[in-house]
C-alpha cells in the first residue's frame, strides 16, 4: 500500500516516524504523497496546548483525503494518543485506528482490515541498530535517540505519563547505530533524550562513558547533544566536551526559570545560584561554548517581579540561543491544579517581552561572528542561495547560514564559511 506519514512535535517523535516508515517499507509498502496515499499516519504531539491543537488540525485536514484522495485508512499515533485515545476515538470517527507509542514496530497490524480501533502497549519504544528506518532528515545528518521517557517529576510536564519512566539504550546499541549511520555517509549525529544527563542511570552506565565510545566512530564530524539538564553536569563531563574534537561545544540546557520560588514550585531540583554556577562552569571549561536554553513564562503564581527577574537574567546570561513558551495548564500534572493560574493575555505579553529581550542578545551574538570562519554542512538550495548550518546551529531549532555562490556545491559537504553578515536568527556567508 502507499503510505504517507505526517510527523509532528519534537525530534524524538521524528525518530519514531522514521522507524514506522522503515517497518512498513520493509513489509513491502511504499512511501507516497498525502494525495496518493492509501494509508495516512499522523504521529501526534501532546506536550502543550498549542501542540495538541496542531495535531488535531492535522488529523482533521488529512482526514479530508478519505473523501478527496486515495486514503482508505487514517491511523493516528504518538503522544496525544497516549493521553486521549478514548476521547479522540469518540470525537473523530474518521480515524480508523489509534496506535500507542509502546510498540510502533507492530503498527502494520493497524493496516489490516479487521484491526482494533485502539491498540495500546506500555509506552515508549526502544530500538536497536538493526531496526528498519527511513531517514526523513538530510542525508548528512541524523537523530539518535539514546533513551525513552523521563523519570523526573517537573510539575508542569506530562511526558512521564505519556512516555513512561526513562529507559536507556545500551552503549553498544547506540554506538552500533552510529557506526551504521557513518557507513551511510552521515556526518552529524544529534543525540537526543528527554533527560540526557541522566542517561544510563537505569542500566548502570552514564553519559560520559557513552560519549567516549560514540566519539571513537570513524567518519562522524559532529556529535551534538540534546538536552543537558542542570543536574548531572560534572567537571569531567565538561572536560570531555572541551577536549574531544568530535563533540560540539553546543549545550542545549532547558532552565525554565531563574526565580528560586518558581524553580521549587516546578520541582526543578536546582536553584538560581546553581544555575549561575553551571553557566560559569561551562563557559570557563569549554572554549567557544554555545549555550541554548528554554524558558516558561506564566507559570502558576508567577508575579510581575518574578518575571522581571527572569527578564534581567536573560540580559545578564546572554545565551546564544533561547526559546520560550507560555505555560500550558495540563490535566494530570501537579501544576495543572495549582491556584493563581496566570491569565492568557498576561502570558502572551510576557512571552513577547522575553523574546524581544533575547532577540537583542541573539543579534549581538550573531553580529560578533562577522569576519570569523566556521565549518558548516551544506543542506539545501533556496532562491538561488545555498543553505548551510555551522556548528552553532542545531537542526530544526536554530537558524541557518545562507551562502551566495554561483559555482555548484554538493549537498551534504562540510565546507569553510566566512560570516559576512547576520540578523537575529540567521547568518550570511561566503565560501573560503
Amino acid at each position: 500500500m502507499k503510505i504517507y506519514i505526517e510527523s509532528l512535535g519534537c525530534s524524538k517523535n521524528l525518530v519514531d516516524s522514521e522507524l514506522i516508515l522503515g517497518t512498513l517499507t520493509k513489509s513491502g509498502h511504499q512511501i507516497s504523497s498525502e494525495e496518493e496515499a492509501e494509508v495516512i499516519i499522523v504521529n501526534t504531539c501532546g506536550f502543550i496546548g498549542d501542540a495538541k491543537k496542531e495535531s488535531l488540525d492535522a488529523i482533521l485536514d488529512l482526514s479530508e483525503y478519505k473523501k478527496t484522495g486515495s486514503c482508505k485508512k487514517l491511523i493516528v499515533t504518538g503522544c496525544m494518543v497516549e493521553r486521549y485515545s478514548e476521547e479522540l476515538s469518540k470525537e473523530i470517527p474518521e480515524v480508523d485506528a489509534f496506535w500507542g507509542t509502546g510498540n510502533i514496530f507492530k503498527i502494520g497490524d493497524a493496516l489490516e482490515e479487521e484491526s482494533e480501533k485502539i491498540k495500546m502497549y506500555p509506552p515508549g519504544t526502544i530500538y536497536d541498530p538493526d531496526s528498519p528506518r527511513v531517514m526523513l532528515t538530510p542525508t548528512h545528518s541524523a537523530f539518535v535517540k539514546v533513551s525513552e521517557g523521563c523519570s523526573r517529576t517537573c510539575t508542569f510536564c506530562i511526558i512521564p505519563k505519556m512516555r513512561g519512566i526513562m529507559k536507556s539504550r545500551t552503549i553498544d546499541s547506540i554506538v552500533g547505530e552510529i557506526h551504521g549511520l557513518a557507513e551511510q555517509g552521515v556526518g552529524e549525529i544529534n543525540l537526543i533524550a528527554q533527560d540526557m544527563t541522566s542517561y544510563g542511570r537505569d542500566i548502570g552506565c552514564n553519559l560520559e562513558e557513552m560519549l567516549r565510545e560514540a566519539s571513537k566512530v570513524d567518519g562522524i564530524d559532529w556529535i551534538r547533544i540534546h538536552y543537558w539538564y542542570p543536574w548531572g553536569i560534572s567537571d569531567s563531563l565538561v572536560k570531555l566536551v572541551s577536549d574531544d574534537n568530535n563533540i560540539l561545544p553546543y549545550i542545549d540546557m532547558p532552565l525554565q526559570h531563574i526565580n528560586d520560588r518558581l524553580l521549587s514550585s516546578m520541582d526543578r531540583k536546582t536553584s538560581s545560584k546553581k544555575i549561575r554556577d553551571i553557566i560559569k562552569q561551562l563557559r570557563d571549561g569549554i572554549d567557544d561554548v554555545v549555550l541554548r536554553t528554554t524558558f516558561i513564562v506564566g507559570f502558576p503564581g508567577e508575579t510581575e517581579d518574578e518575571f522581571e527577574e527572569l527578564l534581567d537574567f536573560v540580559e545578564e546570561a546572554k545565551f546564544d540561543r533561547a526559546g520560550a513558551f507560555k505555560y500550558s495548564q495540563e490535566e494530570g500534572t501537579p501544576a495543572g491544579v495549582m491556584g493563581e493560574q496566570v491569565a492568557e493575555e498576561v502570558k502572551e505579553e510576557r512571552l513577547e517581552r522575553l523574546m524581544e529581550a533575547q532577540s537583542e542578545v541573539s543579534l549581538e551574538k550573531n553580529k560578533s561572528l562577522i569576519g570569523t570562519v566556521h565549518q558548516g554542512f551544506v543542506e539545501s538550495v533556496e532562491n538561488g542561495n545555498y543553505v548551510a548550518r555551522i556548528s552553532s546551529q542545531a537542526p530544526e531549532v536554530d537558524g541557518y547560514t545562507y551562502i551566495k555562490r554561483e559555482e555548484e556545491l554538493i549537498l551534504g559537504d562540510l565546507v569553510d564559511i566566512k560570516i559576512i553578515d547576520a540578523d537575529i536568527y540567521d547568518l550570511y556567508g561566503e565560501i573560503v
